[in-house]
């Protein structure tokens, strides 16, 4: 994890592109790799390419809405296709746990039963999997030199305040949805923005480690309440799929109302801490951080006033970001 953070001996610029760079070239040895598990490679290449794109949110202002835009949709799509060889693997241990944790109040044997169907589905609707690994690997290693052409040039906090400032604005109101109406698409976009924002706190961790180890700790469990909410999304939807598999359940309407009964306990949880986790307003939020830096390092500072959504007001030492902002929009997030 170390590596993945700020180096006080580095410029700004430095410490940006070498951490996305380290993210690019893990990304590029899990996915090609030819020995280990298939599985444990499809994983480790989402969560870098994850992190590349909570970097590129990072350094949104400073590298420009073209670039952002291109680069945030290279990774998402290079995702997307390991996405698609994991889902059912998912679902079959989504299922697995929920026998574990709810075998008081379904028959356990039932759904060992399904979960076994569901494994055999998957297997035959496997793909060539090594060959897409190995086309994925190919595809992010042609990313290696754009990344190092990034236009990062500002030394101080001020080329990563708003970025930072406008991924917990985002996350803020898609909380503020989810709270009102949890809805699985609106929970699904909240753990979007609260991975974004836990990688990159994560890279700013040596501002004040002890601190910011707690908050990512909070925001990692936030993450994992919403992320077996949506498991649990999959997992409904395949056994629906599967009607055939459901009919020969014992008890079908069981299965599907200890989904929704786990599903409920996971957003109460969920609720109780993102709202401490998004209490506070944005540019209060951000403010905190900037004095974080200016105690670490006080001679790569700049005076930063942002509006809420991360936009630089006027008078900020660095060219005002409001009007990039409000014409940027959210395209590409």
């Amino acid at each position: 994890m170390a590596q993945q953070r700020l180096k006080q001996q580095e410029t700004v610029p430095e410490n940006l592109k070498r951490i996305m760079l380290e993210q690019v070239d893990r990304a590029f040895d899990r996915l090609s790799s030819k020995t280990g598990s298939k599985d444990r490679a499809i994983h480790e290449g989402r969560v870098c390419f994850k992190k590349l794109r909570a970097m590129l949110r990072l350094v949104r202002f400073e590298i420009g809405e073209e670039t952002f835009k291109q680069e945030n949709a290279f990774y998402r799509d290079a995702g997307r296709e390991l996405a698609a060889l994991r889902d059912t693997a998912v679902v079959a241990d989504t299922l697995k746990k929920l026998v574990e944790d709810f075998a008081e109040y379904y028959a356990a044997t039932d759904l060992k039963w399904l979960r076994k169907q569901l494994m055999k589905s998957r297997i035959g609707r496997r793909v060539d999997r090594k060959e897409v690994l190995q086309r994925v690997a190919r595809t992010v290693e042609s990313s290696r030199e754009r990344v190092k052409s990034f236009p990062l040039n500002v030394d101080s906090f001020s080329a990563v305040g708003p970025g930072l400032q406008s991924v917990y604005s985002k996350g803020r109101k898609c909380f503020e949805e989810a709270r009102r109406e949890p809805l699985a698409e609106s929970l699904h976009e909240l753990r979007k923005q609260v991975k974004h924002l836990s990688y990159q706190i994560a890279v700013l961790n040596p501002i004040w480690p002890r601190m910011l180890e707690a908050h990512e700790f909070e925001l990692q469990r936030l993450s994992d309440y919403l992320s077996e909410d949506h498991d649990l999304v999959l997992l409904k939807t395949s056994v629906f799929e599967h009607a055939n598999l459901l009919s020969q359940l014992e008890d079908g309407e069981g299965l599907i109302e200890i989904i929704g009964l786990r599903r409920e306990q996971l957003q109460k949880k969920a609720i109780a801490l993102g709202a401490r986790l998004y209490a506070e307003e944005p540019e209060g939020f951000v403010a905190r951080f900037q004095t974080y830096w200016q105690e670490w390092r006080p001679d790569r500072v700049e005076g930063l006033d942002l509006d809420a959504d991360g936009s630089q007001v006027a008078g900020s030492s660095v060219e005002s970001s409001g009007e990039k902002a409000s014409a940027m929009g959210e395209a590409g997030d």
